[in-house]
């Protein structure tokens, strides 16, 4: 074999092993990682223990139970009464009941209410069995009044349309002025009744009232 025939042989042979390793499938081999160390086992887990209650070493045994029969309602203690009220004895007196009042307030003025009349008599009276009754009798102050006066009153009525009140009758007298009645004044229970007196003058000259000279004022109450 001459060199020439050497070079074509090698070069096929070259050309074969190229033809070779290209058909291949050649697949790239990881590299090596550093291998983490295993974490450690769990510990056993130990079987839970049964807690026995302390009542039952107390429960009593069956013997010393109690029977139904020993809850019966003759075995149970009844409980007292409470004892009652001692009734009054027949010759005990009564409880009087509270009795109602009212009160009456006098103003006595002059010149249509600008001027009190001061040391003005006033006289309250109520007509008992067609008999008058004197109830107070007073003075007016600096101020034309006088004391409130409580008088009796009937007891409260149901009926609105038709209230309980006694009557009274009031007189005012003063010094160079006419005498002023004011006749069945009413008075309620609990209640303040005012009544205002506007004195006139007499006439200029004059010391006394002419007869049938007196004023007088009548209940003016609407009846139902």
């Amino acid at each position: 074999m001459n060199r020439q025939e050497f070079e074509d042989t090698a070069r096929r042979y070259r050309e074969e092993l190229f033809r070779m390793y290209a058909n291949q499938n050649v697949t790239p081999q990881p590299r090596p990682q550093n291998p983490r160390p295993a974490p450690p086992p769990p510990p056993p887990v130990q079987p839970a223990q049964k807690t026995v209650p302390a009542l039952a070493a107390a429960e009593p045994p069956q013997d010393d139970l109690r029977r139904p029969e020993d809850f019966a309602p003759s075995s149970i203690p009844d409980t007292p009464a409470p004892p009652e009220p001692e009734a009054p004895p027949a010759d005990a007196p009564e409880i009087p009941k509270r009795p109602y009042t009212g009160t009456i307030m006098v103003h006595v003025m002059t010149a249509q209410g600008a001027r009190p009349v001061t040391g003005a008599s006033v006289m309250i009276t109520h007509t008992t069995n067609r008999e008058p009754e004197l109830i107070s009798l007073q003075r007016t102050d600096d101020c034309g009044t006088i004391k409130p006066v409580t008088v009796p009153a009937p007891p409260p009525s149901a009926d609105q349309r038709s209230p309980a009140y006694f009557t009274y009758n009031l007189s005012v007298q003063a010094p160079g002025y006419y005498r002023e009645h004011s006749e069945d004044v009413p008075v309620f229970p609990n209640i303040t009744s005012v009544q205002n007196f506007d004195l006139i003058p007499l006439p200029a000259g004059t010391g006394e009232p002419l007869p049938g000279g007196d004023i007088t004022y009548y209940n003016q109450m609407r009846q139902y």
